[in-house]
């Protein structure tokens, strides 16, 4: 607070901050509003998830693929009221989570982009489990030796 001060008087040059930094800046919230902003988007995503649960077993497998997809999303989205855009993004790259956040978008992606284009079901359904994999692989890149306690619960030899 002192260095705001001391810059709003001109004792000390502002810091040139690039759009990230701006950005960041801008969208600081209070503890209570980034609860409550996690909260009602994570619940929107999974509201969405479970209405798109009907749609397959009535087999309509591609309105089922969008759904999913866009419940996925919004989930995933809500943690961004928790770290904020800028922090969100560069954990999401980093070296151990890098493969995973890559598999999931594309995933996702791919769904939507099979749902939408050729509305093969049997595609939409390979996609759906290839973006449900990667959604667990991507959540336990968050727990600390989550990747190699699922891996060894798997490759059991």
């Amino acid at each position: 607070m002192f260095d705001k001060l001391k810059q709003a008087v001109g004792l000390q040059e502002q810091e040139e901050k690039g759009l990230v930094g701006q950005i960041d800046e801008a969208m600081t919230l209070s503890w209570k509003n980034r609860l409550i902003g996690f909260g009602c988007c994570f619940a929107f995503g999974v509201l969405l998830t479970l209405i798109s649960i009907p749609m397959l077993w009535t087999m309509q497998i591609t309105k089922f693929a969008v759904m999913y997809s866009v419940g996925s999303v919004v989930s995933v989205m809500s943690t961004l009221f928790l770290m904020g855009p800028v922090k969100q993004f560069q954990r999401m790259m980093e070296e151990k989570r890098i493969l995973a956040t890559i598999v999931y978008i594309a995933s996702i992606a791919g769904t939507l982009a099979i749902a939408f284009t050729t509305h093969n079901p049997a595609l939409c359904l390979i996609m759906l489990v290839i973006q449900l994999l990667a959604l667990v692989w991507y959540c336990v890149t968050w727990i600390p030796g989550g990747q190699a306690a699922l891996k060894s619960m798997i490759f059991r030899s």
